[in-house]
C-alpha cells in the first residue's frame, strides 16, 4: 500500500511536505505541490478522506438542496455543481425538499449538524428567518436565486426579466391581447419573483390595453392542467398562455388537448427553463431559458472559495435568460 513516505521519496521532499499537500493544512510552493501531485498520480495513491477530514477538521462533503428531484430542471444543475466537487474531493449529501419550505428547512438543519463544509441551496428553501440562522451557523452557504438581499451569503441570482419581457414581446408581436401567466406556489420567493417580472412585462405594454390573469400553480405538469381547467371555466380564453417552468407548461398544453383546444393555433404556450423535455413534445416548446449546468458550476465556485477563505466579500453572479422561440407559438386566432 502506498504512503507517505513513498510519495514523499519519488517527488523529492519530506513526509510532512507530502502531508501539507495532501490535507492542505500549510501553504506550499506550487511546484512543490506539483511534484507531489505528480508523484500521488504516478503512484495511484488515492487519499484517505476520513483520516484527511480528522486532519483538517473538514468531511469533505457538501450538502445540495433542491426543490424536486423528478423535474428535469435539476441534473444540469447537480451535474455542474458534482462535476467540480469531484475534482476538489467532495462528495455530496442530496437533500430533495418537494417544494416543501418545513422540510427545506429540516434538511438544511440536518446538514448542518452533519458538519458538512457547505450548502448550496435552490431558492425555494430559502426566507428571511432562516438568513439569520445560516449566517449565524458561520457554515459556507451559497444561495441559488434568492435575490439581491443585503445579506452575508454568497448568491446565485437569475435575472427573468430579460427573458420574461422578450416572451411578452414575442407574443405582443404575434398580436396577442389575453396573455395568462401560471406560477409556481405562491409562498415560493422564486414564484413571487416570476409573477412580478410577468406583470413588468406585460406593463411595459399598457398602451395596447393588454388583458392579463395570473393563475397559481404549483411547479407541477398536474398543476398546469389544472390550471387549464380554472381556465376553461371562463367565457372567453387567453390567446396565450406563460407558464413558471417547462413540466407546468406541458401539463397546460395536456389539458387544452384534452379540451379539444389545439396549440398553438386557437392558445400559444410558453414554458420557463428550456429542459430536454421542450424539444421532444409535440408542439415542440417555446420557452425562456436558463443555463442550468452553469448555475451548478459557479455555485460550487463560490462555495469553494468560501469554503478556502471564510473573509472573502460576498460573492454575486447574475445569469441572465433569453426566450427560444419553436412551435408551441403563433398568431393569435382573429
Amino acid at each position: 500500500m502506498v504512503n507517505y513516505n513513498d510519495i514523499a521519496k519519488l517527488s523529492k521532499v519530506s513526509s510532512t511536505t507530502v502531508s501539507h499537500v495532501i490535507n492542505e493544512t500549510r501553504f506550499v510552493l506550487p511546484e512543490t505541490k506539483k511534484r507531489v501531485k505528480d508523484a500521488m498520480k504516478k503512484l495511484n495513491y488515492q487519499p484517505n478522506l476520513l483520516a484527511r477530514g480528522l486532519a483538517t477538521g473538514k468531511t469533505h462533503t457538501i450538502g445540495l438542496v433542491i426543490s424536486d428531484i423528478r423535474n428535469p430542471f435539476y441534473p444540469e444543475l447537480v451535474q455542474g455543481v458534482e462535476e467540480l466537487a469531484v475534482k476538489n474531493d467532495y462528495n455530496i449529501f442530496l437533500c430533495n425538499t418537494d417544494y416543501d419550505i418545513e422540510k427545506g428547512l429540516k434538511s438544511i438543519g440536518a446538514l448542518i449538524r452533519k458538519k458538512v463544509d457547505g450548502i448550496i441551496i435552490t431558492s425555494s428553501q430559502a426566507d428571511s428567518l432562516l438568513m439569520g440562522e445560516l449566517v449565524n451557523s458561520k457554515v459556507p452557504i451559497v444561495i441559488v436565486n434568492w435575490g439581491r438581499r443585503n445579506v452575508k451569503i454568497d448568491n446565485i441570482c437569475v435575472d427573468y426579466k430579460v427573458g420574461m419581457k422578450e416572451a411578452v414581446k414575442h407574443l405582443v408581436s404575434l398580436e396577442h391581447k389575453k396573455i395568462y401567466f401560471v406560477s409556481g406556489p405562491g409562498a415560493l420567493k422564486t414564484a413571487k419573483i416570476r409573477i412580478d417580472n410577468f406583470i413588468e412585462a406585460i406593463e411595459k405594454f399598457n398602451r395596447l390595453g393588454l388583458e392579463y390573469k395570473v393563475i397559481e400553480g404549483n411547479h407541477k405538469m398536474d398543476g398546469g392542467l389544472k390550471a387549464v381547467r380554472k381556465i376553461l371555466k371562463e367565457k372567453e380564453l387567453p390567446t396565450a398562455i406563460i407558464c413558471s417552468n417547462d413540466l407546468t407548461a406541458i401539463g397546460a398544453m395536456k389539458g387544452l388537448r384534452l379540451a379539444g383546444i389545439k396549440v398553438p393555433e386557437d392558445v400559444s404556450v410558453i414554458g420557463l427553463d428550456n429542459i430536454a423535455l421542450t424539444k421532444i413534445v409535440s408542439p415542440m416548446l417555446t420557452t425562456i431559458e436558463l443555463e442550468r449546468y452553469k448555475i451548478g458550476k459557479t455555485a460550487m465556485e463560490f462555495l469553494l472559495k468560501r469554503i478556502k477563505e471564510k473573509d472573502l466579500p460576498r460573492q454575486t453572479e447574475i445569469l441572465k435568460t433569453k426566450l427560444i422561440v419553436r412551435e408551441s407559438t403563433s398568431e393569435a386566432k382573429k
